[in-house]
Order: structure tokens, then sequence, then C-alpha cells
């Protein structure tokens, strides 16, 4: 008698995996170009505000620092706080709730409360 059993994948909850990418957070970097979808709606970012995105949603199980480009002068180019400011600024603007979230004394972060680590999708090309 066979034992074996299928366990059900997270895709598999979905009939269509289109439905899936309904709900994720898409981010899609091609050079320099850069594909931010959330739950179906384009976001515009600038490639500033892209890159710090992508950078949090490649691994957010850590908090981030968003001003690592640093100028001549010493000075930040931007500072965290507006950099995270003007990315929720940009969900705002399309109806979603803030997205980044500043751990104290740690960096930036995704909400996970707000999205699931499961629903976060990165491809590059």
């Amino acid at each position: 008698m066979n034992k074996d059993t299928y366990e059900l994948d997270f895709f598999d909850y979905y009939a269509d995996p289109v439905d899936y990418l309904k709900k994720c957070l898409y981010l899609r970097k091609i050079k320099t170009q850069g594909i931010c979808i959330y739950k179906n709606k384009r976001i515009h970012l600038s490639p500033r505000l892209f890159d710090a995105l992508f950078t949090m949603a490649e691994d957010t199980s850590k908090t981030h620092k968003l001003d690592t480009i640093i100028r001549e002068n010493g000075a930040a180019e931007d500072n965290e706080r507006q950099i995270a400011a003007r990315i929720n600024k940009a969900f705002r603007e399309e109806g979603f709730t803030n997205i980044i979230k500043k751990k104290i004394r740690a960096g930036y972060c995704i909400n996970l409360d707000i999205i699931q680590d499961d629903f976060i999708v990165t491809t590059t090309r």
C-alpha cells in the first residue's frame, strides 16, 4: 500500500497563479529599470526608492540601513527617514497603508503585519 501523500504547497491554495500575484508585492529589476506592483496596482518609484525597497524585500528577516550612498562632502544623499517616508507616500497615493516601518535603533524593514513574507516576490533579469 502506497502511503505517500502530497503536502499542499503555498501555491496550491490558489486556483490560478494570477490570483496569487494579485495579492503580492512584486518587484522586478531589469538593468536600470524597476517594476513595482502591489495588489495588482503599479506603484511608481524613483530608482533610488526602488533600490531601497528591493533591498528590504530580498531579505525581510533583518533590518536595513537605507542611506549607504555617501557624497564626497560626507553628507548622505537622503537620510533614511526621507527614503522610508517617500516609499510610504507612494503606496498611500495608490490607496495602501504604510508598507515600511522603523525598528528603534535598528533600521527599516517591510511591515510583515501588512504583507506576509510569502507574498513578497523579487526577480532580476
